[in-house]
């Protein structure tokens, strides 16, 4: 067995790599909240179009790296049991 195939073995690790999830998912939305505060008040030199497609890709992937964590989580308790 080797090094990579050990550390993804690891309970520690994949516990690590789903708290990693949660949190980038949470720092895209705060990202693409902050792009869409703004986009709305015009403090951005962003066109408008791109700053909403940009905050929609990033607040689609946040939520989706929020439910690939919480997957994660709940997968790790289903084998302990």
């Amino acid at each position: 067995m080797n090094f990579e195939e050990r550390n993804e073995s690891s309970s520690a690790y994949s516990a690590f790599r789903a708290t990693m999830h949660i949190g980038m998912g949470v720092f895209y939305l705060i990202i693409s909240f902050l792009l869409f505060y703004l986009q709305a008040f015009g403090a951005m030199e962003l066109p408008k179009g791109m700053a909403y497609t940009l905050g929609a890709l990033m607040l689609f992937y946040g939520l989706f790296r929020i439910w690939r964590g919480v997957t994660d989580i709940r997968l790790r308790k289903r084998s302990r049991q």
